[in-house]
């Protein structure tokens, strides 16, 4: 006898409109089972969501702004990363209404394109809110503890980050084929390590001079003797230097890591002044030194703190050579506390009847005598018969007897 077969149960469809969820989908184990809704009560199930999405949204959205909107002293984080994130929230919350009617509708399966826009849609203003949440948080950390000195070159390598992720995430929903892509990466990865080699040296100097702490926004920095400015952005390829004469200058981050760099702000922004001064031998260096002092005191641009000091050098060729010391509150002024102070010294030494040396120059000529008469007549003699060629050594002999002769004497 054959054996017994089995009786399979004949499937069972769903009513008509209720909503069907295809194995492993998005939808699958997410939205319940609507078998049970007949035809009619699927079209109203439709608005209802479509509607209670669109309020919902709205009531975030008026939430978010009353908030928001509320005279607070200063501006904290919850409050930064509110402003930033109410939005994309509130459209989050409205396409997932749709989504979710088409579910009901059993139209997922046949609408992958919205889908992919609508994803496509949520990722870049989630990327977009991320990048303005990092550098919100990096500000407020600067703004509340100055023991986090980010430089701003971490808020460019988050930017690069997200992205990097949104790129990602925006193949995967449109299912796009890199394959031929992967091919050729070798190939395109040796011409993009070529031309991109500066590029890659000045981002990783801007990492090295982060690490170095060698300087930040804000700071005085001079380069190499001949640029001075302050710096105003520290950037993945370049740093940015406002000079004195008001222009910016771009330096690749590079050139920065290779060279000489002085932080005129640190550890401490207040700098150090050594000013020259002299006075004719005779003079009391005791006067001299409270009458700079006066000068300094008379100053604004000079700290009390660390009191100037007024050291006698050396003794020089004509004059009593000393140092003025002294410290001024910023690098930038360090021309017009100079300035001040010369004039004040200058006026000072001169009520003072103090005598500031100068150097002094005396030529002394020889007088013409007979031998040097004779001498030139008969230079004068053999320069016709050589047909206007004279002898060169005569002719030097010449130009050294008719020299004058320099003597320096420095005199007060």
């Amino acid at each position: 006898m054959f054996p017994a077969v089995p009786a399979v149960a004949p499937p069972v469809r769903p009513p008509s409109g209720a909503a069907t969820v295809a194995p492993g989908t998005v939808a699958d184990g997410v939205v319940p089972d609507l078998g049970w809704l007949p035809f009619d009560s699927v079209w109203l199930f439709v608005p209802a969501i479509l509607v209670g999405s669109y309020l919902l949204a709205r009531l975030v959205r008026w939430a978010s702004k009353r908030y928001l909107g509320e005279e607070r002293g200063e501006t904290s984080l919850d409050r930064a990363v509110l402003a930033e994130v109410h939005t994309p929230l509130s459209v989050t919350i409205g396409l997932v209404g749709i989504y979710f009617s088409l579910v009901v509708l059993d139209l997922v399966e046949s609408t992958p394109n919205l889908l992919a826009a609508m994803l496509t849609l949520l990722v870049v203003l989630w990327g977009r809110a991320s990048i303005r949440i990092g550098d919100r948080w990096i500000e407020h950390l600067q703004d509340t503890d100055g023991t986090y000195e980010f430089a701003p070159i971490f808020q460019n390598l988050w930017t690069l980050t997200v992205v990097g992720g949104v790129t990602l995430l925006l193949i995967s929903i449109w299912n796009l084929e890199v394959t031929p892509f992967l091919a050729s990466a070798g190939l395109l990865g040796i011409v993009l390590g070529f031309a991109a080699q500066d590029a890659i040296s000045n981002l990783i100097g801007g990492i090295a001079l982060y690490f170095d702490n060698t300087y930040k926004v804000g700071d005085v920095i001079r380069v190499e003797g001949d640029m001075r400015g302050t710096v105003t952005d520290v950037g993945i390829r370049s740093t940015t230097v406002l000079t004195q004469d008001n222009l910016l200058v771009t330096v690749p981050n590079s050139v920065l890591n290779s060279t000489q760099v002085v932080n005129e702000s640190a550890p401490q922004r207040h700098m150090r002044l050594r000013i020259p001064l002299s006075a004719a031998y005779g003079t009391d260096y005791r006067e001299v030194e409270e009458i700079v002092l006066g000068v300094c005191q008379e100053c604004q641009l000079i700290r009390d703190t660390p009191r100037p000091q007024v050291l006698f050098g050396e003794f020089g060729d004509s004059a009593l050579i000393f140092e003025l010391r002294a410290f001024i509150n910023h690098p930038l002024v360090e021309k017009r506390a100079i300035d001040k102070i010369n004039r004040g010294v200058y006026d000072a030494f001169e009520e003072a009847e103090i005598t500031i040396p100068f150097p002094q120059r005396e030529l002394s000529f020889l007088e013409e005598s007979g031998d040097l008469r004779e001498f030139d007549e008969r230079l004068a003699v053999t320069t016709e018969e050589g047909g206007g060629r004279g002898d060169d050594r005569l002719a030097e002999g010449d130009r050294e007897a008719d020299r004058p002769v320099e003597s320096d004497r420095e005199a007060d």
